[in-house]
């Protein structure tokens, strides 16, 4: 019954569906890339927000250091930072 089938089916019919067959794929091709798209993005977030967490962590170093009557000179040579890249962590 299967053979009977296949030879009915037009040569037009064969490319129909193997043309929906293609376009299904790629669908799916798009779909998977789109998802690591937003796997990545995600990851990229994530680490966004770990760097900032990171920084207040640092600042929050420096201001006790501060507090705590170290030079802003004396914690430059500490962190082997310039003064003025922790006064712009300060801000």
């Amino acid at each position: 019954m299967l053979e009977k089938r296949v030879e009915t089916i037009s040569d037009d019919g064969w490319k129909k569906i193997i043309e929906d067959f293609q376009k299904l794929h790629e669908n799916e091709e798009r779909m998977e890339l789109q998802l690591e798209l937003e796997e990545a993005h995600k990851q990229v977030e994530d680490a966004n927000k770990q760097v900032e967490q990171k920084n207040q962590e640092i600042k929050q170093m420096i201001q006790l250091m501060l507090t705590n009557g170290m030079s802003l000179e004396f914690i430059s040579k500490s962190l082997s930072k310039s003064e003025d890249e922790i006064r712009d962590l300060l801000r």
